[in-house]
């Protein structure tokens, strides 16, 4: 919990930066590009995660990898979150921002479970529903789960919507234990 507040603020901040100087998108690709870079070097990540490396040496790799490639406001960002020792939640801090950049679009994320791969067609159409019911676009991310047994489950925010075989069976169990036989 604590990991997603203080990721909140540095993203808010961040955001609103981003925001004033209308480069929300520009700046959502140099972070995602930033934790791209450093996840993809395992001793990269170690070396900046590392908490007896000085902060000093921190921002001269962060200048050497980053400043040719990334806006100043970005690279003063990371070298913010270096100083403040906040290296090790940048992961988090970048998801928020995508949030809040998303939202900002009036973007949703869905998330679609189900027994088997549902065809294309009817993600869309299940899409374009899930779009109307919310009154905002819905990107909607399909993963097989096969412990559903069949059916779909679909978790847009905090609502899931669940039509599995699985949770049809759980409801029946349940009211057969509830009934009387007399």
């Amino acid at each position: 919990m604590l990991n997603k507040s203080v990721a909140r603020r540095y993203a808010e901040a961040f955001f609103k930066i981003a925001q004033e100087t209308g480069q929300i998108d520009k700046l959502q690709q140099e972070l995602e590009n930033v934790v791209a870079t450093i996840n993809g070097i395992d001793e990269l990540k170690t070396y900046l995660n590392h908490l007896l490396v000085p902060v000093k040496q921190k921002k001269e790799i962060i200048d050497k990898i980053f400043s040719e490639q990334l806006s100043a406001v970005t690279v003063k960002f990371l070298k913010l979150v270096v100083d403040k020792r906040r290296e090790g939640y940048l992961d988090a801090i970048v998801g928020e921002y995508c949030d809040m950049a998303d939202e900002s679009r009036n973007i949703i994320k869905a998330y679609l479970f189900s027994a088997q791969e549902v065809p294309e067609d009817e993600v869309k159409v299940l899409q374009e529903k899930l779009s109307a019911s919310t009154g905002k676009t819905v990107e909607l991310k399909q993963t097989v789960d096969e412990s559903l047994i069949g059916g779909i489950k679909i978790r847009v925010g905090d609502r899931i919507i669940d039509a599995s075989v699985t949770k049809k069976l759980e409801m029946l169990q349940t009211k057969l234990q509830t009934l009387k036989i007399s």
